[in-house]
């Protein structure tokens, strides 16, 4: 993995409130847990998503956080989580505000390993989808390139209580 420094785009609270998220927990080639975080845009239920709009705001986020398209070499972006209470809080950059993650068994491995691996979906997955349906979706996103990724570090948030 890698440290690399890219200017952000301040992603607006309206589009993080839309937001879906998702929560597994993988291991790393080593073979330890590692605790992995997918943001996608939600599938409107009864219009049709535009799919320039749903790419733009989803490159959008993932640029916030400074995470690359699949195949590329995984940025570390530092600090962008925090724990409160079994709480996870994901904060972006040049914001004041967070998504809040409350999933127990993610939250117990992300206080064991320290990190998170955040993958952003360029493409619209229904607020619904079975498990199947999330795996198939990011098989096809990554095969495609359309799956960005970035490791995200535990800690205390600079210029913000935590």
């Amino acid at each position: 993995m890698t440290t690399e420094t890219r200017p952000t785009e301040v992603v607006p609270i309206a589009t993080l409130a839309t937001v879906n998220t998702r929560t597994w927990v993988d291991t790393t080639d080593d073979g330890a847990p590692i605790p992995c975080l997918m943001l996608t845009y939600p599938a409107p239920q009864f219009d049709d998503a535009d799919p320039e709009v749903v790419e733009a705001t989803m490159r959008q986020v993932a640029q916030s956080l400074g995470a690359v398209p699949a195949g590329e070499p995984v940025p570390d972006v530092g600090v962008r989580l925090t724990l409160r209470g079994g709480v996870a809080l994901l904060w972006f950059p040049e914001t004041g505000y967070a998504l809040k993650v409350e999933h127990p068994r993610w939250v117990r491995a992300l206080e064991q390993f320290g990190a998170a691996l955040l993958a952003v979906g360029l493409d619209e997955l229904s607020q619904v989808a079975s498990v199947a349906e999330v795996d198939e979706y990011r098989q096809n996103t990554r095969a495609a390139g359309r799956l960005h990724f970035a490791l995200a570090r535990v800690g205390r948030r600079i210029g913000g209580v935590s």
